[in-house]
């Protein structure tokens, strides 16, 4: 059965390339299984929309950042770092690493409201290569590309929001243009293109996009 065709109309619509990055692809610090594969989708359905209306997010991050495995000390990659299993550390007595760029009261502070903080491998280090759009991308005419990610004590899967519920800025710029439909694609479906699209729908208390779609 065919899918029914979907008409942009360059007033109202618009389309964000989450994190189409080196870093999320083979050879990347956080490799997704054939991200590679999603380039040309990526590029075919973005050439709908007119530049005005083209968005983006990159992952980045600096050496020590709070989502970093290597910020820590014996703690692998996988771990998932939760309020209360840094209860009990102290100043004299923890594993955040001596390079971290954030300090116990700060993690605790930020646990206490995202509740689990997932340690990821390095990836995506701010100046890398991995840090920067897919190099068929590097001319892509977007409007914007937001930067996310770069406050050391908070990770950032969303572009709408960080994980401290803090706006980005960039869903109130894409609603200013008069944006009603927003287009999410990128990489990775289940962290930072679904927290996108979640926030960028919002729900009743928020002030959200009245559609929005996932390209798979």
């Amino acid at each position: 059965m065919s899918q029914p065709r979907i008409l942009i109309d360059p007033a109202t619509d618009a389309v964000i390339d989450v994190d189409v990055q080196p870093a999320f692809m083979t050879g990347g610090g956080l490799a997704v299984n054939g991200g590679d594969l999603i380039v040309p989708v990526v590029k075919r359905v973005g050439s709908h929309f007119p530049r005005r209306r083209r968005f983006a997010t990159l992952d980045k991050h600096p050496r020590g950042h709070v989502s970093l495995a290597s910020s820590y000390v014996g703690l692998p990659a996988g771990t998932k770092l939760t309020s209360s299993g840094v209860f009990y550390w102290t100043e004299a007595n923890h594993l955040i690493a001596p390079h971290a760029g954030f300090n116990l009261a700060e993690l605790k502070e930020y646990l206490a409201f995202c509740q689990v903080q997932m340690l990821w491998p390095d990836h995506a280090l701010d100046g890398s290569d991995e840090s920067r759009l897919h190099p068929d991308l590097a001319a892509v005419p977007y409007a914007w590309v937001l930067e996310k990610g770069l406050d050391p004590c908070c990770d950032s899967y969303s572009g709408i929001k960080d994980n401290l519920g803090r706006p980005t800025g960039l869903g109130p710029m894409i609603k200013y243009l008069g944006v009603k439909r927003l287009f999410v694609t990128g990489l990775a479906f289940d962290f930072c293109v679904g927290w996108t699209a979640l926030d960028a729908k919002g729900d009743d208390r928020d002030d959200g996009f009245d559609e929005v779609y996932v390209v798979e």
